[in-house]
């Protein structure tokens, strides 16, 4: 009898079995290339894109973040973690504003291929499991007549510097992906150098159209001190590194150490496009 008056209460309540958790093993799998990179800025003062990274709203200034004051999104939700949009135009001052256009520049000649893969998707309206790697492809890819990369091309998987960066438990709510955080790794080809920015307590977010493209978000937190040393070999920039140190570590608002009382991380948010891809595995 108490065995059956706990199965009823239970059922009242909505309490779920282990049974009844999501499964990320059914579904197809879906790649998508990235056919644009760019970081985001703050615009107007106070309103940028990305993500809550560390789940507390900075309305004043105060240790957790450095001093550093949250930022509001276009739609209007509050504790944004995006201090490298207000950064950037610093940045910017010392070494030009053609960042983004060279980005794009390694996107279309096939220096800088970006693979999202989509693993267990069972619907991408309303799925509740969905894991996602992230990784490098290789290959000439073909451009359309607006200048982007084509849709449904296939590439191969990069051999050589492949770091594959893993997500599981993501989500399609309404057609619009999720999922975070994970330590994500986005390789970045600029001041004729190629890096790595490891993002910590990453976020992905994108939306697909109905034609299956995809447009959204990443971020998490970086350390201006990896950056730095990525670029230091550009042409040109070694003499401003030590300023970007400087200025990066200023900006920063993430990873708070109460012994140093600094911020070891910088909060970022780039936006991307990518259109539905093959990859050979």
């Amino acid at each position: 009898m108490r065995a059956l008056l706990l199965a009823g209460v239970l059922a009242m309540f909505g309490c779920s079995s282990a049974d009844d958790e999501p499964d990320c093993t059914t579904g197809k799998s879906q790649a998508y290339i990235l056919t644009a990179l760019a970081f985001t800025r703050e615009e107007p003062r106070g309103t940028a894109p990305g993500f809550d990274l560390d789940g507390h709203v900075s309305s004043k200034p105060e240790d957790q973040s450095c001093g550093k004051i949250d930022l509001v999104d276009p739609q209007g939700a509050q504790g944004i973690d995006n201090q490298l949009a207000i950064f950037l135009p610093e940045i910017e001052k010392r070494v030009g504003n053609a960042i983004d256009g060279i980005i794009q520049g390694a996107i279309n000649d096939g220096r800088l291929l970006i693979m999202m893969d989509l693993s267990g998707v069972d619907d991408t309206q309303n799925d509740k499991c969905v894991n996602l790697q992230v990784k490098l492809a290789q290959g000439k890819p073909m451009l359309g007549t607006d200048g982007v990369l084509e849709a449904w091309q296939t590439f191969d998987l990069r051999k050589a510097d492949q770091k594959i960066s893993t997500a599981q438990k993501g989500s399609f709510k309404g057609n619009t992906f999720s999922i975070g955080p994970f330590e994500l790794h986005i390789p970045i080809a600029i001041f004729d150098v190629s890096f790595m920015i490891h993002m910590r307590n990453a976020r992905v977010r994108f939306t697909l159209d109905q034609e299956g493209n995809a447009e959204g978000l990443l971020g998490g937190g970086i350390s201006i001190d990896e950056i730095a040393d990525g670029v230091q070999n550009g042409a040109g920039v070694e003499d401003i590194v030590p300023q970007i140190r400087t200025l990066g570590k200023l900006a920063s608002d993430l990873g708070y150490s109460e012994e140093e009382g600094v911020c070891k991380l910088l909060s970022a948010t780039l936006s991307f496009k990518a259109r539905p891809a093959f990859v050979r595995k």
